[in-house]
This record gives structure tokens, C-alpha cells and sequence, in this order.
């Protein structure tokens, strides 16, 4: 594992204690067990070092998964892609707690400029793997081709609703009534 790759993952392990928010050179250098010179050399700023964090997380909580393999339900598999987005407290809650976490840092009225631009990557990141995702099926014939950049757009803002009510009453948060409504959508997207 390269020098980078350590520091990203000694990043995401402090975020997993303690927040996104916490994140800070300082803190992953020591985590990490180098210099803060080391950590910059790297990543020149703390936006850069955000950036790197959340494209690792996204990147490892959304897969392809069954996508492709057309002899199951085209419905099923897209709804299975879309759970990728729901936390589920019991199993993950670390690494998609992070997720929620990004949002509620991001979008906190003294948040910078920098952590807005890296919730900007991350939906930019979510997006193009949503947009893969439809590709696929409407390789498959399953959708119309030209029916993707508005799909992905209407899924973004299903999953973008549930985060932030998450976020903002995260009591509220109802693992199974968010499974029913994204396999509900799944499988409208695919019946038109």
C-alpha cells in the first residue's frame, strides 16, 4: 500500500472516531504516525485532504454490485445499487454514519467553503455512479438511453431527501420504510 493510500486510510479511521469534521492534518499525521510535512506533501491543504477521504468512502460504499447480471430482476438490482446510500445503524454505522456526518458538517452555517466543495465532489461522485448504474440497464433495454440524466437527477433527489431528514431528525430515521420507498422507486423508474 502506497504512502497515500495509508494516510487516506488513517484519515477515514479518525473520521470514523470522531467525525468528519474532525478531520484535520494534525490530527490524521498523528493518527497515521508521521509528520504533518509528510501529510502535506501529500495532501497540500485540508480540502485536499477531504477530498481524498470522501472519494475513498464513497468509492468503497457504492459498487456496481449485480448491475450487470441480467438474469435477475432489473428492479431488484437497481433498488439493490440505491440501498447502497441507506445506513443501516446495525451493521455500518461507522462507515455510512461518516456519510450523514459529511452532510451535517457540509451544510452547518460556519462551514467553509472547502467542506461545501468536497459535499459537492461527493454528490458529483454519487451521481456518476447512479448514472452508471442506468447506463447499464438501458444497455440491457430496460430503460431508454435518454431517459438517464433525468433518472439519476430524480434518484439524487430521493436519496439527497432521505439524507437530509436523516440529518435532521435522525430519530425519525426508519431503515425499513427507506428500503421500501427506494425498491418502490426502483421499480417505477423501470416500469415506464
Amino acid at each position: 500500500m502506497s504512502t497515500r493510500d495509508e494516510l487516506v486510510r488513517a484519515a477515514l479511521r479518525v473520521a470514523s472516531t470522531d467525525g468528519f469534521g474532525a478531520l484535520s492534518v494534525r490530527g490524521v499525521a498523528r493518527e497515521a504516525g508521521v509528520g504533518a510535512t509528510t501529510l502535506r506533501h501529500y495532501f497540500p491543504s485540508q480540502a485536499d485532504l477531504h477530498l481524498a477521504v470522501t472519494t475513498e468512502l464513497i468509492t468503497s460504499l457504492l459498487t456496481d454490485l449485480a448491475i450487470e447480471d441480467d438474469t435477475e430482476d432489473p428492479a431488484v438490482r437497481l433498488y439493490d445499487c440505491l440501498a447502497q446510500f441507506l445506513p443501516d445503524p446495525a451493521t455500518d454505522a461507522l462507515s455510512r454514519g461518516n456519510w450523514f456526518d459529511l452532510y451535517f458538517t457540509a451544510l452547518a452555517p460556519n462551514a467553509s467553503a472547502a467542506l461545501r466543495n468536497v459535499l459537492r465532489a461527493a454528490h458529483e461522485a454519487s451521481t456518476t455512479a447512479v448514472r452508471r448504474w442506468l447506463r447499464t440497464l438501458a444497455a440491457q433495454g430496460h430503460m431508454a438511453e435518454e431517459d438517464i440524466e433525468d433518472q439519476a437527477a430524480h434518484v439524487l433527489v430521493i436519496v439527497n431527501g432521505m439524507h437530509l431528514c436523516a440529518v435532521i431528525d435522525p430519530e425519525r430515521y426508519n431503515l425499513p420504510r427507506e428500503k421500501r420507498l427506494l425498491r418502490w422507486y426502483a421499480r417505477q423508474l423501470l416500469s415506464g
